[in-house]
């Protein structure tokens, strides 16, 4: 599901020998423990001992930052700090992350040193904001995966490894929702929710035209994986999950990407893709 941690990635497939028993595990399983950074390892290790600070000064920033209220869930360290992994209070709902220095000499948290990647956040924000504002169509596609995953053999994320490593804004255990080239309207959708943080979905749908925006745009991620440990991705499978969900109506406007993964997460990069993945991208919903 999280698509932002690719130093630990190689090609290749890992599924037998010494290396897919390190870096492999059940997606029935998955936690988001074993997630690492680039020569995070002894931040890391201070990271964790200073939880309490981090999670106090997070917490400070995303409030004052962003207006909103977060759950710091995991903290994981990097060259110059940690990176810190929230999830906010109510709605908007979100998953996202910050980062945070650590004097790596005193072995210091460094509170007023907090920063984001660009839009990160905000794109989050929005994402949480579209689906107070369509909340009938994802209603819709909800639906949809939670009866995929009742009759068919695959499963979604635990939220555990959602809180603990996802990064991907409005994420649920079988899809997530990445609007970021909507610029216009991420920021005016943000700048109502900045200047009211307790405006409600009737006045955000009362400004935001559902129809009007460009659906290409709205990129939509659906994620699942074989229900059992030593499950390949089926083909046949795969093609009526897609035609089933190319006779769906009542979605939300967008361009959508199906994939369907064995039952492993790489726990280094919290990635299922591997080579035996079977994927389509650019199935639009108008």
């Amino acid at each position: 599901m999280n698509e932002n941690n690719s130093s630990n990635e190689e090609t290749g497939d890992y599924t037998t020998g010494d290396a897919f028993d390190d870096r492999y595990v059940s997606v029935n399983d998955y936690t988001g423990e074993g997630y690492d950074l680039v020569n995070g390892e002894k931040m890391d290790v201070i990271a964790n001992e200073k939880f309490a600070e981090i999670e106090e000064a997070m917490k400070a920033f995303f409030l004052e930052e962003y207006k909103i209220d977060v759950i710091v869930h995991n903290v994981v360290g990097n060259v110059d700090g940690a990176t810190v992994f929230v999830e906010s209070v109510g709605e908007p709902h979100f998953h996202t992350y910050a980062m945070i220095g650590i004097d790596r000499q005193d072995e210091e948290i460094i509170p007023d040193s907090i920063w984001t990647q660009s839009s990160q956040v905000e794109q989050s924000l929005f994402g949480g904001l579209l689906a107070m504002i369509m909340d009938e169509e994802f209603a819709v596609l909800d639906d949809f995966v939670e009866e995929l995953a009742d009759k068919h053999p695959i499963v979604g994320w635990r939220q555990e490894a959602i809180n603990n490593v996802g990064s991907t804004g409005y994420t649920t255990p079988y899809y997530f929702i990445q609007p970021m080239t909507l610029r216009d309207e991420m920021e005016e959708i943000n700048d109502l929710y900045f200047k009211n943080p307790n405006i409600s979905a009737d006045e955000l749908k009362s400004v935001f035209d559902k129809d009007a925006y460009n659906a290409n745009y709205l990129r939509i991620s659906i994620q699942v994986y074989m229900d059992e440990a030593d499950s390949q991705p089926i083909e046949a499978l795969f093609d009526e999950i897609v035609q089933e969900f190319k006779a769906l109506e009542g979605l939300p406007r967008g361009n959508y990407s199906i994939s369907l993964h064995d039952n492993y997460v790489n726990k280094l990069s919290a990635s299922g893709n591997q080579d035996n993945s079977l994927n389509t991208r650019d199935l639009i919903k108008e």
